[in-house]
């Protein structure tokens, strides 16, 4: 009995090894974009920190995480996204805000 006890904690430390270790962390970003990253978020059935870490992760592969199969912005995502833009006035592009680094 005492082997499918320690079976048991051995799986457990293996699940919890293998679940990733969220922190939070302070971050600044402008207040507008926030406003569409929440709606798109939503949109996506996941939470804001979840939206910004499969962001990262994808354009550290090189893709979208909004992109379709082919790599292009789906058209329902496109409205999705102008709406968003329009409706919180983000109408800056990504070079707006900070400069291009070399």
């Amino acid at each position: 009995m005492a082997n499918t006890r320690h079976g048991s904690a051995a799986s457990k430390a293996r699940a919890q090894a293998d679940k990733p270790a969220r922190i939070l962390v302070g971050v600044r970003l402008e207040a507008r974009l926030v406003k569409v990253m929440k709606g798109l978020a939503a949109l996506n059935d996941l939470t804001l920190g979840e939206l910004v870490e499969e962001v990262f992760l994808r354009a550290m592969e090189g893709e979208s995480a909004f992109a379709d199969r082919r790599g292009k912005l789906a058209p329902d995502m496109k409205r999705a996204i102008s709406g968003l833009r329009t409706v919180y006035g983000v109408s800056y592009s990504s070079g707006a805000l900070l400069p291009r680094r070399k």
